[in-house]
């Protein structure tokens, strides 16, 4: 995406479980699926520029990903104009107030969000910035939703804008389910701080200039948005609503994502707090730990030893080319045993038996 200014694309389909049946703890955009339009006629032109305010009066942005300098402008709005104060909801708790502090932390945000509008603030940012060995971020899109669905209750929504700052945004689909669920701009400032370091240590084989890739890094998001809008059926961000859940608790939904369809009930609060608690855990370990150099693993796209059960393993992968090269029963037997218990913790359908 940096170097080319495409999305990355993949040819074999996507064979690893589904987030609530995940054994490596996932972003909380994981859980939601696109929704799909069969026929669109005629063929949809998509437009990504942004209203960013209360109804009037707005500021038109030509995309709806914002870099670190443009985030850090709107947070300085109001230098230029002072109709436009603004301020920013700290989306981060105590990690010593445990998995309660999760759910409190949400509501304190919602609230803080309500406070700020009845002070006249025209913008609100939610940030995880201050995020560190003491401070848990919450999920950006929980905090998102959950906001964003507070102040529709309340008939404040209109009267502001909002932006989100956060490091867990990185891929198109992460910024699609933002966008879907209320916020008006994202900043995905860790990825931005990515690109630095990689035009900075030339870390990627290119002459391209820190802007230059950031820029192609914008244009692959960009364009991904207009393919999943486009698929959707939709010609304009501002209708861009709408999604599916699998594997979320009603309790979750009911609070954060208001009629939203969640097909199977799943992660509760206490479960998304404690997946939140081991990414932390990654990022500033409680004990020190000797760890291989470059970052790990966690086989999400593609198998990797320890890492994400996928229906195309090495083993099977094995067994089936033996069973093709050689006619050998036995190792297509193996195949098929391998890919039938495989299914069982990767897609819903492997959870079901016959009632003979």
């Amino acid at each position: 995406m940096v170097e080319n200014g495409k999305e990355a694309l993949g040819s074999m389909g996507n064979d690893a479980p589904l987030t609530a049946m995940a054994t490596q703890p996932r972003l909380m955009h994981e859980y939601f699926r696109q929704l799909f339009a069969q026929v669109t006629n005629p063929p949809i032109d998509p437009s990504l520029e942004t209203y960013v305010g209360p109804k009037v009066p707005q500021n038109l942005l030509p995309s709806p990903i914002l870099t670190i300098e443009e985030m850090n402008a709107m947070k300085n709005l109001k230098h230029a104009y002072p109709a436009w104060p603004s301020v920013t909801i700290d989306i981060t708790f105590l990690k010593e107030e445990g998995l309660p502090g999760y759910q409190l932390a949400l509501q304190r945000v919602c609230s803080e969000a309500e406070q700020a509008i009845e002070d006249g603030m025209k913008v609100i940012i939610l940030s995880d910035r201050a995020t560190g060995p003491t401070r848990v971020p919450l999920s950006a899109l929980m905090a998102c939703g959950g906001v964003h669905h507070h102040l529709v209750l309340q008939k404040m929504r209109a009267k502001v804008a909002l932006m989100v700052e956060t490091r867990k945004a990185r891929e198109v689909h992460h910024l699609c389910v933002l966008i879907g669920y209320g916020t008006d701009t994202v900043c995905p400032w860790l990825m931005m701080e990515t690109i630095r370091k990689i035009g900075r240590e030339n870390l990627i084989k290119s002459s391209m200039t820190v802007d230059e890739l950031t820029t192609h890094y914008r244009h692959s998001i960009d364009h991904g948005i207009l393919k999943v809008m486009s698929k959707m059926g939709i010609s304009t961000l501002q209708s861009y609503k709408g999604a599916q859940i699998l594997g979320r608790h009603s309790e979750v939904v009911e609070q954060c994502f208001i009629g939203t369809a969640s097909r199977v009930q799943g992660a509760t609060f206490d479960l998304l707090a404690l997946d939140a608690f081991k990414l932390h855990e990654r990022g500033w370990p409680m004990r020190e730990t000797i760890l291989p150099p470059g970052m790990p693993e966690s086989g999400e796209y593609h198998w990797q030893d320890r890492g994400e059960a996928h229906i195309n393993d090495s083993a099977g992968i094995a067994n089936l080319q033996d069973a093709v090269r050689e006619k050998n029963q036995t190792a297509y037997n193996a195949y098929a045993l391998n890919a039938n218990e495989q299914t069982k913790s990767i897609h819903l359908h492997g959870l079901l038996d016959f009632r003979y």
